[in-house]
């Protein structure tokens, strides 16, 4: 068994880039690193992770495990291997910068790799897909000849109606072109548009359930979340933000063991444009969007039209409630499931995950609760299979980073490589 340094990640792929026929080698094996497996336990310190076939094959100590003969063994001492990180609500292949309206195939794949060089190995794209992401599906990638950066979850049509026969129809149309979950809003857009009728929602649910899926439901006010629990919605998809939640919401979520996905970075974007944005100086930033992209966002007149904005003051106002509710709910045992609700225009694909982690700790979440939401919670909470963990059988996705993300969340930061459908090192 030889050892390779672990700059021989450059030339490492997965069999869907090189056959094992072409390789002396059968597995892969990791040695040296401290291991996050994604359960919540200690992490493992001088950990052996084997993986064959883009598989994990075992994990545990170095006296624990036996690595295989044929094994290319790859010595990641002083570093720290985490599984890949689930947006459990973003959006693909709309956006290119900050223009939206730029959907294709190619653009789903596009927008999957700035999701991958970020580390998010597996993005729920919750509304605005098109045919063209069907192929690109998760689903589909262990037979696809040439899979996307990222596992893609598709919802389809975000799902609307004044009826339920008119919601029904595009229930009905996302079932036919294939989809991994429905979605729908609940919300008046603070009072500027008419909300979906609680009889529409109903019906919209329990036909999403009878065809199979789960459905993500879009919502604002702490009355809305209340009877959308109540409806059987299996996943509220943004913050209460109108009021900090009560006891008897808090006892209703942990009833229904609905997951709750906070997407602060959601009512950031809102107003933080108002001025020059600080993190537009940050070089993780800056690695990926360069200034002539954020230009149109520096202009004096739009940055003017924002701080007046009344929408923009409200959810500003808004944002403290949303992160106290997450307190609470975290602390009361409800699941959290990472999200952003990025990938629409000035949510920037990638970057504001980086964002929603710090926000979170901000919030109050520790770094093993907020790393937990954002790979084992999203994962078992909306269905995903494979994922979220490192774990023998699961898919070999995971991030081999530089520094520890449980002394500082914002070690997420410092990725070296993240192996995913295939390996890129960063």
């Amino acid at each position: 068994m030889k050892k390779y340094p672990l700059i021989a990640l450059l030339c490492l792929t997965i069999c869907t880039c090189q056959s094992q026929e072409k390789s002396p080698f059968l597995y892969t094996a990791f040695t040296g690193a401290t291991l996050i497996d994604g359960h919540g336990g200690a992490p493992i310190v001088n950990g052996v992770l084997v993986i064959q076939n883009g598989r994990i094959v075992s994990i545990g100590t170095r006296d624990q495990v036996k690595i295989p003969e044929k094994a290319k063994i790859i010595d990641a001492s002083g570093k720290t291997i985490v599984p890949g990180l689930i947006n459990a609500h973003g959006h693909v292949g709309d956006v290119q910068g900050i223009e939206g309206g730029h959907y294709s195939a190619q653009n789903v794949r596009d927008n999957l790799a700035i999701y991958e060089r970020y580390g998010i190995t597996s993005v729920v794209s919750l509304g605005g897909d098109q045919p063209e992401a069907e192929p690109l599906r998760a689903v589909h990638a262990d037979s696809h000849s040439n899979p996307p950066n990222a596992r893609l979850y598709i919802a389809g049509e975000v799902i609307t109606g004044q009826t339920p026969a008119e919601a029904l129809t595009v229930v009905e149309k996302n079932h036919r072109m294939g989809v991994d979950f429905m979605k729908i809003r609940v919300d008046d857009n603070l009072g500027s548009s008419p909300k979906m009728l609680e009889a529409v929602y109903r019906a919209v649910i329990r036909r999403s359930h009878e065809l199979g899926y789960k459905i993500a439901t879009h919502m604002y006010y702490l009355d809305d979340a209340r009877k959308l629990l109540e409806a059987g919605t299996d996943m509220l998809a943004h913050s209460v933000r109108d009021l900090p939640v009560d006891e008897a919401f808090v006892k209703l979520l942990q009833q229904k063991k609905v997951p709750y996905c906070p997407t602060l970075t959601r009512e950031l974007s809102a107003f933080v444009y108002g001025d020059t944005a600080s993190f537009f100086s940050d070089p993780y930033f800056l690695k990926e969007y360069d200034q002539k992209t954020i230009a149109p966002l520096l202009n004096p007149a739009r940055q003017q039209q924002i701080r007046q904005s009344k929408a923009a003051r409200i959810y500003k106002q808004q944002l403290p409630t949303a992160m106290a509710n997450l307190k609470t709910l975290s602390d009361a045992g409800v699941p959290i499931v990472f999200g952003t609700d990025s990938g629409v225009p000035t949510r920037f694909i990638g970057y504001f995950e980086h964002l929603e982690l710090e926000m979170m700790a901000e919030a109050g979440l520790s770094p093993m609760q907020i790393l937990q939401s954002a790979t084992k919670n999203a994962a078992e909470y909306m269905g995903l299979k494979n994922v979220g963990t490192l774990s023998p059988g699961n898919y070999a996705d995971f991030l081999i980073l530089d520094a520890d993300p449980l002394a500082d969340i914002r070690n997420l930061r410092k990725i070296s490589s993240v192996y995913s459908l295939r390996l890129r090192s960063l």
